[in-house]
């Protein structure tokens, strides 16, 4: 007996002398030697304080995963930035709201805004699709319609963190073009660009039945004749039909959303609670309860007509055929879900999917494959390439566009036989960012929904998770098409609004600042500088024991801050001159309290 308790104990120890060399390969193997360590970077603009000597190293990921994202994206620190500064249409202007309207780049915030005070629109509202073209810049007269949705949400963005609407006034002073239907927005001011955008969705995209289609009419000008899709030859081009085959209506250009589109829905829902804000900041209740009514018919026909029952999942739209496609598009559900379409049920169907917890047989990548960079480094750079798993942000689509076929044809725009998917081809599964690989920005909505219904744990989890692969490559990664991360890829930025707005909780209103904050377990503090509110350099930290708030000079405005515990609470508000007011507010019902930020430039609640 003894002397097979110590052969057995030999064997365990060769086995964990195995394990351990192996763990040694696997991460000699994995490190990037040229690569400068996360610490090297400035630990700014995010903080987390650890509960207990034993978080340390989770609250050192969390602040790294976010910070790095800031320093490589965000466009602020030109150093480190891993992708162009703006992108180059409006599809661009929200998610750049996102990540700098609340930061101090005072210069990047006035670019973006010039930008979107000068881009061209036609004479009913359609947006241009690019800088210089009302088509996109690639294939053959193609619309995309996702720049009329985001540009309103950008606008409504900048508004709240200035705190005041004089940005709504200034006027487009240029014109693009001899054709002044094509571009008729000089002397237009920024907000009748925004409303004319909103009529033009509610009319030419029949948003005013709660859900948008794009039809041949969706290319008219006002007079219901003239076109603006032109392809090459000169001659008018619509194709947004949905089928397989057919043009692409947004910013995934090789994806043929059209008809009956949820993307364009789910972005035109986001639009109307920005239109919403817009017009309460001017003083229209009425336009802004017509629009909180618009949006409510909207959530509800995007739940009727895009939901799966049998996948758990929303689909990208129906054909003019009745067709519906379902690529699971994992963009697609978790940007819907961030901006509050769906509810609790469904949630926990697509996260239950993304997290390989629920397996769609019919699909192509399943289970914990869904987020592993591991697998598509080790597919598109050599198997071997990567050992263990490495999660980090969803593929863009789990069932291949192969396999994502009518009538032969797959559900794929080539742009005029530019990219082609299929064996062989440099769009084939897993080898391309709209097929199955991935884009980085939308990263940002999946931890925005998590937060929402899943808890701040679970966002810890994929923070870590990002933390894992700065210290193995530093986010600087490009392998030709098949992951959207560095370069062209500004709005990777955004990623790093889900500490700002979802873990610290703070985000701008029409009336002033609310912070609720949601807290991982095991951090004690969470921190947020560089921030600007209303042209003031402020300092939150958010923590078991309360807020800090400090600011450089007088703020404005109302703070409604929901703190951890319900009840009475001491709120000190310090004045320039020094002065201090002291008192104990109570919690509402829905556990905010509320207090005035006129003159103050420290408030401590605790």
């Amino acid at each position: 007996m003894n002397s097979l308790v110590t052969w057995f104990m030999r064997v365990v120890s060769i086995l964990a002398t195995l394990s351990m060399l192996f763990a040694a390969l696997v991460s000699e193997h994995a490190q990037k030697p040229d690569f400068v360590p996360g610490e090297a970077l400035s630990q700014t603009p995010f903080s987390c304080a650890p509960e207990t000597e034993e978080d340390a190293a989770a609250a050192e990921d969390l602040a790294l995963a976010f910070n790095a994202v800031y320093h490589c994206f965000s466009g602020v620190d030109k150093e480190r930035l891993l992708v162009s500064e703006l992108g180059n249409e409006p599809t661009w202007y929200e998610w750049n709201a996102l990540k700098n309207a609340w930061c101090r780049d005072e210069a990047l915030i006035r670019a973006e805004k010039d930008r979107i005070r000068d881009f061209p629109q036609t004479d009913n509202g359609y947006f241009w699709s690019w800088g210089d073209s009302p088509c996109w810049h690639s294939g053959n007269g193609v619309l995309h319609y996702d720049g009329l949705f985001r540009y309103v949400a950008a606008v409504a963005e900048f508004l709240r963190w200035s705190g005041e609407t004089s940005f709504l006034d200034e006027t487009d002073t240029n014109t693009f073009g001899d054709d002044r239907a094509v571009d008729a927005s000089e002397g237009r001011t920024v907000y009748e660009k925004c409303a004319l955008a909103m009529r033009y969705a509610y009319n030419e995209l029949d948003g005013k039945n709660g859900l948008i289609t794009i039809t041949e009419k969706s290319a008219c000008l006002a007079d219901g004749i003239t076109r603006f899709d032109i392809g090459a030859d000169g001659t008018p081009v619509w194709n947004n039909t949905g089928r397989a085959g057919s043009s692409p209506s947004n910013y995934w250009d090789n994806l043929c959303f059209g008809n009956q589109d949820a993307y364009e829905t789910a972005l035109y829902f986001n639009a109307l609670n920005a239109m919403r804000d817009i017009e309460t900041m001017r003083g229209d209740t009425a336009a802004a309860e017509a629009c909180e009514a618009l949006a409510a018919k909207v959530k509800e026909n995007f739940d009727a007509v895009f939901w799966n029952p049998v996948t758990g999942r929303y689909i990208a739209c129906v054909d003019v055929d009745g067709k519906r496609w379902d690529g699971g598009f994992t963009f697609l559900n978790v940007e819907a879900l961030a901006y509050g379409l769906g509810d609790a049920e469904k949630a926990e169907k697509i996260f239950s999917w993304l997290d390989g917890e629920r397996i769609v047989f019919t699909d192509s990548l399943r289970g914990s494959e869904i987020m592993d960079y591991a697998v598509f480094l080790n597919r598109n750079l050599g198997p071997g390439t990567v050992w263990g798993k490495m999660p980090f942000a969803p593929a863009s689509n789990t069932l291949s566009i192969e396999r994502l076929s009518g009538l032969g044809e797959p559900w794929w725009c080539s742009l005029d036989g530019a990219i082609n998917t299929g064996v062989r081809n440099n769009a084939f599964f897993g080898q391309h960012l709209e097929n199955g690989g991935y884009i980085f920005y939308p990263v940002y909505y999946e931890l925005a929904a998590r937060q929402t219904y899943l808890g701040a744990d679970s966002v810890l989890k994929r923070a870590r998770e990002l933390a894992d692969v700065y210290r193995f490559n530093g986010f600087d990664s490009a392998i030709s098409w098949a992951e959207g991360l560095t370069g062209v890829f500004p709005e990777n930025g955004v990623v790093l609004r889900a500490f700002v707005s979802s873990l610290a909780g703070v985000s701008a209103t029409v009336d002033g600042l609310t912070v609720r904050p949601d807290l991982p377990s095991g951090v004690r503090t969470l921190g947020v500088d560089e921030m600007q509110y209303r042209g003031v350099p402020v300092t939150i930290s958010v923590g078991a024991g309360g807020l800090g708030l400090s600011a450089a000079a007088p703020l404005s405005g109302l703070l409604r801050y929901c703190p951890p515990a319900a009840g009475a609470h001491t709120v000190t508000v310090t004045a320039a001159d020094g002065t201090t007011r002291t008192q104990t507010l109570t919690s509402d019902a829905s556990g905010f309290i509320e207090t005035d930020l006129a003159g103050a430039v420290s408030v401590v609640i605790g």
